[in-house]
């Protein structure tokens, strides 16, 4: 049993932390898809996307959530830093913010896992 224990150390020491770290990338759950009428100038409906992305910690490694477009954060569990157009906030559970359209925002999860909702509003 502790040979296996060895072998199995052993075989994680091999392989850079970096590059396993490197390899996780962050991909959202979608939760809801719809249209909804809105007060849009020209009577136009909305479509609205609601995602879901379960982040885990990486040691302070950043990530880059791959979103451009307008949309709505919500911390549902988790701390993190977000650093939207080089601006950095602690956010607790139960945060809302904005991320305006072409800005890009970098996470780092301050624990072992956060999980963030995305509201996501577009034009049809």
């Amino acid at each position: 049993m502790m040979r296996h224990l060895t072998l199995g150390a052993a075989m994680l020491a091999a392989v850079p932390l970096g590059a396993a770290l490197a390899q996780t990338a962050l991909s959202p759950r979608s939760v809801f898809e719809g249209t909804a009428p809105a007060a849009t100038p020209g009577g136009q409906p909305v479509r609205v996307t609601v995602q879901t992305w379960a982040i885990p910690g990486r040691h302070g490694q950043p990530y880059e959530l791959p979103l451009r477009g307008f949309y709505v954060a919500h911390l549902q569990a988790g701390d993190i830093e977000a650093t939207v157009d080089g601006q950095t906030t602690e956010r607790q559970p139960g945060a809302f913010w904005t991320v305006k359209s072409g800005a890009t925002m970098q996470l780092k999860v301050l624990g072992e896992f956060a999980v963030l909702e995305t509201i996501i509003p577009a034009k049809q």
